[in-house]
């Protein structure tokens, strides 16, 4: 919901978030796993177990409208698929492939996203597709971040 007076809404509305991935709904697929691993960042992999086309998941950030540059650590490696996220139910990207035929275990993955208005805004992931050199669906975040521009 909009906030009615535009000058205090910077002030009272976050312009950046950080969201723990082993905090995200399910909405689709397998339950979000967490295996300890300290070769890589925050010490844990988290990851829908098993993985599956269309595996999905949300949360909820509370934000001021505008454009954010948002990153996502995971892991690149051979066995996994593509995300496509929405805000609000509205497509913001569906062009992160998160494959790469070397595992590299700490890759952040960055976009420009859009808030359209100030308030409390839905963001779904969903594993759409996969590399077609991938052999699988899995996708494997920790954090995922976004600051305003």
């Amino acid at each position: 919901m909009p906030l009615s007076n535009p000058v205090f809404s910077e002030l009272l509305l976050p312009t950046s978030f950080t969201h723990w991935h082993d905090e995200s709904f399910v909405e689709s697929g397998g339950q979000i796993k967490t295996d300890t691993n300290a070769g890589l960042a925050f010490g844990a992999e988290i990851y829908q177990n098993p993985a599956a086309l269309n595996d999905s998941f949300s949360f909820r950030k509370l934000l001021a409208a505008g454009a954010y540059n948002l990153s996502v650590l995971t892991v690149l490696t051979s066995s996994v698929g593509k995300l496509k996220l929405e805000i609000d139910g509205n497509l913001a990207f569906d062009d992160m492939d998160v494959y790469s035929s070397s595992v590299v275990v700490n890759g952040i993955l960055q976009r420009t996203i859009t808030i359209p208005a100030d308030g409390l805004h839905d963001f779904k992931f969903t594993v759409f597709a996969k590399n077609a050199a991938s052999s699988n669906y899995y996708f494997s975040g920790r954090k995922i971040s976004a600051r305003k521009i």
